[in-house]
């Protein structure tokens, strides 16, 4: 064989050898190629629980938020509370003393002692009323045990039938919620 003939058997004998490394994967590639999808896939993984977890976390932050705003209306209106509270009490220890100044007008003849005793009530009421005390009209009214306590009970016509028809002692709300009920005469 000629020279030419043993190069043209070389070269066809190593071309279906390269082919055939072509087509054959280096191991050390393949380990590559296999560990960047495993990474990949791990970072997709962690990628995905740093989402979840910053999630728990903003709703924990959310909720937190809410806790603490609530816990903020709740102090503020325990306070008001017990200022509405003491308010309440002293208004209620008060309430005696209006109640002697409308018995001394009634007692006092006209005069100049009655003026100055009506200036004195007329001054004291408005204070009260300043405070969100309001008096409970009860003559005329239908009952209402809510607001009303009857301590006597007045035959009458069938018109006059759970009406109040007299008041021994005038009730007052206080910023709306009852203070002290108005003892009452009522119509049987």
């Amino acid at each position: 064989m000629s020279e030419k003939e043993q190069k043209k058997r070389k070269n066809t004998k190593q071309a279906p050898a390269t082919a055939q490394a072509e087509e054959t994967v280096n191991p050390a590639d393949q380990a590559d190629e296999l560990s960047d999808a495993q990474l990949l896939a791990e970072a997709q993984q962690l990628a995905e629980e740093v989402v979840e977890e910053k999630e728990q976390l903003f709703q924990q932050f959310v909720r937190l938020q809410a806790d603490f705003d609530n816990f903020r209306k709740r102090s503020r209106q325990e306070r008001v509370d017990i200022v509405n509270m003491a308010n309440a009490a002293l208004i209620q220890s008060l309430l005696p003393v209006l109640d002697n100044f409308e018995r001394a007008l009634t007692a006092l003849p006209s005069g100049k002692e009655r003026e100055g005793v009506q200036l004195i009530q007329r001054q004291f009421v408005e204070a009260l009323y300043a405070a969100g005390l309001t008096p409970i009209e009860a003559l005329g009214a239908d009952f209402d045990p809510q607001y009303h306590e009857a301590i006597l009970q007045t035959e009458g016509g069938p018109e006059q039938k759970g009406k109040v028809l007299g008041e021994a002692q005038k009730g007052y709300l206080l910023n709306g919620k009852l203070l002290r009920p108005s003892m009452v005469q009522v119509g049987s």
